[in-house]
């Protein structure tokens, strides 16, 4: 009795009065007449969970008959009234937390009180396990690319996902569902903010002393040391984001906490950061009456080399008053658009209706004006100049690239025949794109064929030029769920999947948008036999097909000439460990070559020399270090495996330690020399080095690379996923605050999923909603039971392809509903409102 009283006084509901419905209220000043020793009132549950339950967890009760049971969420709402029945089952519901049952005997005197505790994570059980993998995956992605960062700042400490604020606010997007502290990340740049309304970027660590961003960008104020000079912030002048992205940021930072206090104390910086961006000369066009930056790719942070030389420093990411040739770049103005409105909605939350409807009219505003001069009738022109007399040759046609905006563009409320259009844009991208693609998700498409990067050479299908992303798939897939393109949108997410089995299960979030042809070559594979001093010490070593690598001919699609030691031949160049024997080894070669292939092992670390030792008596050294090569026991590289010039040629499949042999490719700085010969020779480190062939090319080096760009923050691409996972597929959606009030829109159908259970959690709040999804194709049925904290739920149900429902029943009262259309996909749609467990059932 002692732990039951315990339990409540802890969770506060001794000495209360709770309501048990309209009429009847239950006093509870005095418990001395109530049992309370379970033997009125008793919990029996079916798990092993005890007395914490997850929402839609059945909970088994037994009372004596005759008696009524009411049972109170976690908020204090009574949410199921029973009575009559000595052993009773029922599903949790309600609000997260400690929940209450009370049992009433037939005079309706409280006469036991038990207590149980609900909560949950986000997750997602579907019947074929492949989106909950999915969802793994991301959220493994999310947290091993970085977690948290912490920062010290004015005598606090603050927490991000990542440094820069950009990437911060669209991490949140995914982590929000799984991390309690969002506040901070917030809170760091609001604290922080420019006295004319400016927020900065990035914060970092620095040296007292100035620094190479110091010469940069000291010029506009564009950096400010902090904490006695131990800490930067910085703002790259070129970029024309940051505003907008604070306060979407302190959007869903609000809604994820529910902190209403909070979100109102941050409002006044909010005007402050959009009056900056409509009015200071860096950011805004007068002209156009929109927001404006320096000719970067979409909204990334460098100009091209053509823009760059019109500045003083020759800087790529510094814009100058009078020299910079400005011009509007939608996606700035799309994002600013939607934050006017995020703004509206807070300060009208606030009770400021009349500044409210002034961010409502400014949002329009500027949508109309960046569709008139950015809407291309398919998709929104990436930059469209301010001075029309402005051209840049690329050596591309700029009026058909599709930048990553666009996808942007649609979960910003540019209305639905815009967004089919686009749509079909990136469904057109992935008919014409190379078949070496992972995706249509470019950063831009077709990439620039040059006039980006160091010596006007431009990358093309890596990073921002040509580069794909999940960044683009996520807020694409979400922008299908949401527009009658849900198979697309399933489609979408099905490539995620299948991309992450091909990279360890893990997401990167930059892939090569193409991979290169492999050039025709011609290859001379050398007899090594002449170099040869001992033999290879490969004892048993044998890889997943029992082969040994004397059975191979060919590593990489390069050829080599190997000695098998059962010939009783020497077969390789063995420089030993710890073995003072440094004479150097010659080859003979006496041919002009482009490249060199060698086939070898060592220690990641400098292990030697190649001479190559020309017939005019010049030569040329490489040394040999860490990226040229990797140990042969442990199968490693320094720096990871991705190097243009040298892979893993060969693994043992041996135990316990792994043998492994690297493929190392030299290009010949004289390829018009003819080579007398080549010498290799140790380093006086002593350090174990084995050579076992070469081979002669007549082209420059060649590996295929690695699937994997570069540049985005890996967690930035999950979380745009895990919207789409969450808020498209799955169908929850917040539409008012910590899911006070809710969108339940299962889109199930589209991937033919036919059982799932989902919950959805902000940790920061609690604010939740839970479902169970089970469409019984025999009986022509389905059921959905669903939960939260909300009080009133909008309920958009997918149908499956031609079947209409002929009855719907919400609770077990037949109700009326609403059919709606969009595109070729059909919704039953309803509204209701209470709050506890709630079971619709439709009949086909």
């Amino acid at each position: 009795m002692e732990n039951r009283r315990s339990f409540l006084k802890k969770a506060g509901l001794l000495g209360i009065s709770i309501s048990a419905g309209r009429d009847l209220i239950i006093p509870v000043p005095e418990l001395n007449d109530a049992k309370m020793d379970g033997t009125i009132l008793r919990i029996s549950s079916p798990s092993e969970s005890g007395t914490h339950f997850h929402p839609l967890e059945e909970i088994r009760i037994s009372a004596m008959e005759g008696g009524t049971i009411l049972i109170y969420d976690g908020q204090g709402r009574n949410y199921l009234q029973l009575s009559g029945h000595p052993e009773l089952t029922f599903q949790a519901g309600g609000t997260l937390g400690n929940q209450v049952i009370l049992y009433l005997d037939k005079k309706q005197r409280l006469t036991d009180i038990a207590a149980f505790r609900v909560d949950t994570k986000t997750k997602i059980e579907d019947d074929q396990g492949e989106f909950s993998k999915l969802l793994d995956i991301l959220y493994w992605t999310m947290v091993r690319s970085g977690f948290t960062e912490l920062y010290p700042y004015q005598g606090k400490f603050y927490q991000v996902f990542v440094s820069w604020l950009r990437d911060h606010v669209h991490t949140m997007k995914g982590m929000k569902y799984f991390y309690p502290e969002l506040k901070s990340g917030i809170d760091l740049y609001a604290d922080s903010q420019r006295e004319d309304g400016m927020i900065w970027d990035n914060i970092a660590p620095r040296t007292k002393e100035k620094n190479w961003w110091d010469r940069r960008f000291s010029y506009g104020g564009f950096i400010r040391a902090v904490e006695d000079g131990q800490y930067e912030f910085k703002r790259i002048p070129v970029e024309n984001d940051v505003e907008y992205l604070f306060i979407e940021g302190l959007y869903y930072t609000w809604k994820a906490t529910g902190d209403d206090y909070w979100m109102e104390s941050h409002l006044d910086k909010a005007i402050k950061a959009i009056k900056y961006s409509t009015t200071d000369p860096y950011r805004w066009s007068e002209k156009f009456r929109l927001l404006k930056r320096g000719f970067t790719i979409d909204t990334w942070d460098f100009q091209s080399n053509e823009d760059t030389a019109m500045n003083e420093g020759n800087d790529i990411m510094v814009i100058e008053l009078g020299k910079t040739r400005f011009g509007i770049m939608f996606g700035d103005n799309t994002g600013m658009a939607a934050a006017c409105r995020y703004l509206a909605e807070m300060l009208e939350h606030a009770g400021r209706k009349s500044e409210s409807e002034m961010y409502h009219q400014l949002s329009k505003d500027l949508m109309t004006r960046v569709n008139d001069f950015s809407w291309n009738g398919e998709f929104y022109t990436h930059q469209v100049p301010e001075d029309p007399d402005v051209t840049r040759d690329f050596g591309i046609d700029q009026s058909r690239q599709v930048s990553l905006s666009n996808a942007y563009s649609m979960n910003r409320d540019i209305g639905h025949e815009k967004c089919v259009e686009i749509i079909k844009t990136y469904q057109k991208i992935r008919n014409e794109m190379p078949g070496s693609s992972p995706g249509e998700w470019y950063t831009i498409f077709p990439p620039f064929e040059y006039g980006f990067g160091a010596g006007d050479t431009t990358r093309k299908w890596d990073y921002m030029n040509g580069g794909v992303t999940p960044i683009v798939a996520g807020e694409l897939a979400h922008g299908a769920f949401e527009h009658g393109y849900e198979k697309y949108g399933v489609d979408i997410l099905r490539r995620i999947r299948d991309l992450t089995a091909k990279t360890n299960n893990y997401l990167h979030c930059t892939y090569r948008g193409a991979l290169p042809q492999v050039p025709v070559r011609n290859f001379t594979s050398i007899d090594f036999s002449p170099a040869t001093n001992g033999i290879f010490p490969d004892t048993d070593a044998v890889d997943n097909e029992n082969k040994r690598i004397w059975n191979y001919s060919s590593f990489h699609q390069i050829p080599f000439r190997l000695i098998n030691p059962e010939s009783g031949q020497n077969n390789c160049l063995l420089f030993p460990e710890n073995n003072d024997v440094n004479e150097p080894v010659t080859l003979d070669i006496k041919q002009t070559v482009a490249s060199l292939y060698f086939l070898h092992t060592s220690p990641p670390s400098l292990v030697g020399m190649i001479i190559l030792e020309y017939e005019d008596g010049s030569d040329h050294v490489d040394y040999i270090t860490g990226g040229k090569s990797g140990f042969w026991w442990t199968e490693e590289q320094t720096g990871g495996e991705d190097y243009e010039s040298s892979k893993k040629a060969w693994r043992s499949a041996n135990h316990p330690y792994y043998q492994a042999v690297y493929l190392y490719g030299m290009n010949n700085p004289n390829p018009d020399k003819k080579i007398r010969r080549i010498r290799f020779e140790r380093t006086r480190t002593r350090q174990f080095w084995n050579i076992l062939g070469v081979t002669l090319c007549d082209k420059p080096v060649f590996f295929m690379p690695s699937m994997i760009s570069y540049g985005i923050p890996d967690n930035w691409g999950a979380a745009a996923v895990v919207y789409a996972l969450i808020e498209g597929l799955a169908g929850i959606k917040d539409s008012g605050v910590a899911y006070d009030s809710a969108i339940l829109a299962p889109r199930w159908e589209s991937a033919e999923v036919k059982k799932a259970k989902v919950s959805v959690k902000y940790e920061a709040s609690g604010g939740y909603l839970s479902y169970m999804y089970n469409y019984d194709t025999r009986k022509e049925e389905l059921n959905i039971n669903f939960t939260g904290n909300a009080g009133n739920y909008s309920l958009k149900i997918l149908l499956p392809e031609g079947k209409q429902p002929s009855s719907v029943s919400l609770d077990g009262n037949t109700i009326q509903f609403n059919i709606s259309v969009i595109e070729d996909s059909i919704y039953l749609s309803l509204d209701h409102q209470g709050p506890g467990v709630h079971i619709i059932n439709v009949v086909f």
